[in-house]
């Protein structure tokens, strides 16, 4: 342009070569930390020099981070129309699952898509459970590294106290069948009816599983390797059957307990299998009144879908 002199550069008058731009700012800002995509790495070896050697200032500490892309493995695009922004993430799950995601793996393009919220709110319960020691973990490496991810996906300001933890796929399935009208009323009675102790937090979570049910449907089964003994499938073809007979929930708790121990099957481990066909974990609601709340044909087709995997 062919000025000549000195430009303030907090008032934006103009830009510094590419060689030496992040290396001012560094300084000017006294910044300490600075993350950068892996197409600007010549830039930043670059400026780091420049930083040392001509302005004497410490460059930050780096991490370098790919592009966030789709289920396809595109990037992200306005353009093309697969953009999944953070608002519309935190329209169903709050922001530590969001942070969660980041934490995890500080490497590498991280796939994003809206089939990721429920497992990613589930796992973050699973470290709050490790966290105030509902879950115990021997090994202290391990634990301490769980607390510690738990911390960050809050700031490292995590709540004072456990709150109450349901699988975000239940939620989703009451959220459903939910009337609009006296929602929270129904999910709290419901909930109470499955064994929960109900708070504000699961309230809310389970209004974000609603959400996320009437906007994308039904949450598929987190996959896991199920193994049934004969024994065990006897036993759930048998609480199928009785399922469609029970007068309520009760009655088909009443009848687990009975099929299990009629063929010499520990209750707790024909529970655990009902629940991971069911939830893809090994724990959940009261199972009795969940069953008789869901339909025998639920639990059948869950059962006939590894039969023929």
């Amino acid at each position: 342009c062919g000025f000549e002199g000195w430009s303030d550069l907090e008032r934006g008058n103009g830009k510094l070569p590419w060689k030496v731009e992040f290396a001012a700012r560094w300084k000017l800002l006294d910044i300490r930390f600075e993350a950068y995509g892996k197409d600007l790495i010549d830039s930043v070896k670059v400026n780091d020099w420049v930083s040392r050697k001509i302005l004497n200032f410490e460059p930050p500490m780096h991490v370098k981070y790919e592009h966030f892309i789709d289920a396809s493995r595109r990037k992200f695009s306005k353009s093309v129309g697969n953009v999944f922004t953070p608002q519309m993430w935190l329209k169903y799950a709050p922001p530590e699952t969001l942070l969660l995601l980041m934490f995890k793996r500080s490497v590498g393009a991280r796939v994003v898509t809206p089939e990721l919220i429920p497992r990613l709110w589930d796992e973050a319960e699973e470290l709050e459970d490790v966290y105030f020691g509902r879950v115990k973990i021997v090994d202290e490496r391990t634990r301490s590294k769980l607390r510690g991810l738990y911390e960050y996906i809050y700031l490292l300001r995590p709540p004072q106290r456990p709150r109450a933890h349901a699988p975000f796929k239940l939620l989703a399935e009451m959220g459903s069948v939910a009337p609009a009208e006296n929602l929270r009323e129904f999910l709290e009675k419901r909930l109470q009816r499955y064994g929960y102790k109900v708070d504000e937090y699961l309230l809310e979570k389970a209004e974000k599983a609603r959400l996320y049910a009437m906007d994308f449907g039904e949450v598929p089964r987190a996959k896991v390797k199920i193994e049934l003994e004969d024994s065990e499938r006897e036993a759930i073809q048998a609480i199928i059957e009785r399922v469609g007979r029970a007068a309520d929930g009760e009655e088909v708790q009443a009848a687990i307990f009975e099929e299990a121990r009629r063929r010499g099957i520990n209750p707790p481990q024909l529970f655990s299998k009902i629940y991971l066909l069911l939830l893809g974990r090994p724990s959940g609601p009261r199972l009795g009144p969940y069953l008789f709340d869901i339909g025998a044909d639920r639990l059948s087709e869950a059962l006939a879908s590894i039969s023929s995997s």
